[in-house]
């Protein structure tokens, strides 16, 4: 048998198992129908979840991005270790009782009076 024949005789099986559709009126609405049936809760599933993991992989590169690129835009140079950017952070300055530490005693207030008389 020549490949030609071979050829045809495939194309002759295929038709035979796959016939012709007949469209009718209803050949539409019965395409969507099966359609929308396949759409079941797993498909829809399935679908939120790799919209959800796609946003969470853009978060993440986001994250990554901005933790490299901060320490070019404070200024602050990335040889600093843990312990020196945690003393950085809780000095005197930064804290919420920044006044209770400089408030003066009242024997420091007298003195100043005292040496204006």
């Amino acid at each position: 048998m020549s490949d030609d024949s071979k050829l045809d005789q495939l194309f002759q099986t295929y038709r035979a198992a796959c016939p012709d559709v007949e469209p009718s009126t209803n050949f539409m609405p019965n395409l969507w129908q099966r359609i929308e049936s396949r759409h079941s809760f797993g498909f829809v599933f399935r679908n939120v979840a790799r919209a959800t993991m796609t946003a969470c992989a853009a978060l993440c590169l986001l994250l990554v991005f901005l933790n490299f690129a901060s320490p070019f835009r404070d200024g602050m140079a990335q040889t600093a270790n843990y312990t020196d950017v945690l003393m950085a952070e809780h000095t005197a300055e930064n804290t919420d009782y920044t006044e209770a530490i400089h408030a003066s005693s009242p024997s420091d207030e007298e003195a100043p009076a005292a040496h204006n008389r």
